[in-house]
């Protein structure tokens, strides 16, 4: 089964389900003391993975929103 949209394509969803994996440290370990710039480690990496979700989300929004077709816009 394929998308009716590119815009809706599995390989979208997968990046977005990978940078949510990363995002949210429920694979972090509770024992974990590790600290970067003055806070947990686990929490450096999820505002990353936070930060990749808004950098990949604006890009999709830059590069693949559909046009729109029927031109009400152009007067």
């Amino acid at each position: 089964m394929t998308c009716e949209h590119s815009y809706l394509s599995w390989r979208i969803w997968a990046v977005y389900a990978a940078l949510f994996g990363i995002a949210i440290p429920w694979y972090w370990p509770a024992e974990d003391a590790r600290m970067l710039f003055g806070f947990p480690l686990w929490v450096v990496v999820s505002i990353a993975g936070s930060f990749g979700i808004s950098c990949f989300t604006a890009w999709l929004f830059v590069k693949r929103w559909p046009a729109d077709e029927d031109g009400e816009d152009e007067a």
